[in-house]
């Protein structure tokens, strides 16, 4: 699965377009790297990417996304939408070196 660094590379105003040109090219899967916010608690190209990312997926342009830190939080909701997914992918993404990364979202395409 490639990886795509958002992480300060990329104008947070650009990020909703470069996702959507990113799925263009991608088949089945990718991941972005936004960091997690470790030096001030907020990675601001985390939230955008998050946000972009919810409204390509109500367009229908990707299946599935989630944050690498719900793999970490503890989940009292088993209903909500990142529990799920992050429950769907589970066995398809064990081995990744990513999978459990605060500072990754990964992203299935339909």
């Amino acid at each position: 699965m490639r990886t795509y660094d958002f992480h300060g590379s990329i104008e947070i105003s650009e990020i909703d377009r470069e996702i959507r040109h990113i799925c263009h090219i991608e088949s089945t899967a990718f991941k972005l790297l936004t960091g997690y916010g470790s030096s001030s608690g907020i990675s601001r190209s985390k939230n955008a990417a998050m946000k972009s990312l919810a409204k390509i997926k109500r367009e229908g342009l990707i299946k599935d996304y989630f944050s690498g830190d719900v793999l970490s939080e503890l989940h009292s909701n088993t209903n909500s939408y990142e529990y799920q997914m992050k429950s769907k992918y589970k066995q398809r993404l064990k081995n990744d070196k990513d999978f459990g990364n605060d500072g990754i979202i990964f992203v299935f395409i339909k």
